[in-house]
């Protein structure tokens, strides 16, 4: 069977490949199957007519999307132009989205075959195995599909070992170059690409899917084998990997041993990673650093006891305070993100957040405004509650719509200006001036990211209005 995966049409600026088709793809080609196509819509920013056209054009017998919440409409309604264009071909939903909204999605959209609900790389050649012997799929893990008026659904599966599957070919994504650009700002140089090590997370954050996605089972490739990878990318000229783990730092043990897999092999690359403050000793660090480890994006959230306990984040600001002093004395560029609105959170609290962005005075910040997901236990105490509407699992929420206390999207969006503002303000003082003459002396992302966007304009433009706002 000739097979198409794509992820959704849109637009963005932060091009990532798709690592999840391109595990499926090598599934299906470790199966025999050859006559696999990977086309990446929504890095291509192609419109749903556009995708449409492409498939077309193809003619797969079996096509497959992958979508998130905030992508959701834009797949349902290239799927629907796909069916109306090639009747004949199966359509197949993956993805956090359509796990956590597969028996929805079949009802209200009929034109959508198969649903394959969490880790695809099984469910996914067997479906397309029970199709061409013309047997039924409904022993297929994962799987929800209609069949005689009746709804079949199998439970989610996830992957146990992570080292059996195949190496990513990326080659399967042409000509189009990835980077990592956030609101025109360009943070990777050379070629780039992004690698998983791990997956799953044992956590249960409140307005993260991650858990139930993975069953709260955390499973980790070997340092060899992801050594194996990293190897092959530094021998296909690739200078800069984004480690997309959810829980990267996790198992220390396994981090070091990979570091010394670097080391060893001689894998010179610039390395960005995602950890917990409190799963980031100094030591561990410092280790990572010398590996080329040297971009760590640390979740903060909130500096307030009672906001972190309703997130069930298991971390304090003094954790948060210590990873990044350790991480910015290892000599890494550190990224911090927070969330404000939570319907605990009072507006007094999301300006002791404010305060404590500029005291803590990361190199880069991230301030979200909470998002209600489906999948999320936040979303499912607004369900519990009979806040949310029928169809309202189609759509990404944002808390300012069911806020009650004056907390509006126009002051959450000041607020969350306001806490911009206050990290540019942070860093003007004497503390500021040393950590950044520090980084530009240890490290070399950060000197290409400075001398890289020294004349964008963009740049120019946001220190100048975070300036302004905070000297007003």
């Amino acid at each position: 069977m000739k097979v198409l995966l794509s992820t959704p049409p849109g637009k963005t600026t932060e091009l990532w490949p798709p690592l999840g088709l391109l595990y499926i793809a090598g599934s299906l080609k470790t199966r025999g199957r050859t006559d696999v196509q990977v086309l990446d819509a929504f890095c291509r920013n192609l419109s749903g007519d556009e995708l449409a056209r492409r498939v077309t054009d193809a003619a797969p017998d079996v096509f497959g999307i992958n979508c998130s919440t905030h992508t959701f409409l834009d797949a349902i309604d290239a799927l629907r132009g796909i069916h109306e264009t090639s009747p004949g071909t199966t359509l197949a939903m993956g993805g956090y989205h359509s796990t956590f909204a597969a028996e929805k999605i079949l009802r209200d959209y009929p034109f959508v075959d198969y649903v394959i609900k969490g880790e695809a790389e099984r469910a996914f050649p067997d479906l397309l195995d029970r199709l061409e012997a013309g047997t039924s799929p409904a022993d297929v893990e994962g799987i929800t599909f209609e069949a005689d008026g009746h709804l079949v659904s199998r439970p989610l599966a996830v992957i146990h070992d992570l080292d059996r599957l195949p190496i990513p070919d990326r080659s399967l994504l042409g000509d189009l170059e990835y980077g990592y650009f956030h609101q025109n700002i360009r943070l990777t140089y050379g070629k780039f690409t992004t690698i998983v090590t791990s997956r799953g997370c044992p956590y249960a954050c409140t307005y993260c899917s991650c858990a139930a996605f993975s069953q709260c089972r955390w499973r980790a490739r070997s340092a060899a084998n992801v050594a194996n990878e990293l190897e092959g990318l530094y021998d296909q000229g690739y200078e800069t990997v984004v480690i997309v783990d959810d829980n990267f730092t996790l198992k220390k043990s396994r981090v070091v041993e990979l570091c010394k897999e670097i080391r060893e092999r001689k894998i010179r690359m610039r390395f960005y990673c995602e950890g917990r403050v409190d799963n980031a000793p100094y030591e561990l660090l410092r280790t990572m650093k010398h590996a080329g480890f040297e971009v760590i994006y640390f979740g903060v959230e909130s500096p307030t006891p009672r906001v972190l306990d309703y997130y069930k984040k298991s971390i304090t600001a003094a954790k948060a305070q210590k990873a990044v002093a350790d991480a910015k004395r290892a000599g890494m560029i550190v990224v911090t993100s927070f969330i404000i609105g939570a319907p605990v959170e009072s507006p007094e609290d999301i300006q002791h957040t404010i305060a404590f962005i500029r005291s803590l005075r990361p190199h880069a910040v991230q301030v979200n405004i909470l998002d209600c997901l489906i999948g999320t236990p936040i979303w499912d105490g607004l369900i519990r509650d009979g806040i949310v509407a029928e169809g309202d699992w189609k759509r990404n929420h944002r808390i300012w719509e069911y806020h009650e206390d004056g907390l509006t999207q126009e002051r959450l969006g000041k607020l969350s200006q306001d806490a911009y503002a206050a990290h540019i303000e942070g860093w003007k003082s004497t503390g500021g001036m040393k950590d950044f003459v520090r980084m530009m002396g240890s490290n070399r992302t950060g000197r290409k990211i400075v001398f890289g966007n020294l004349f964008n304009p963009d740049v120019r433009r946001r220190l100048r209005e975070g300036f302004q706002a905070a000297t007003t």
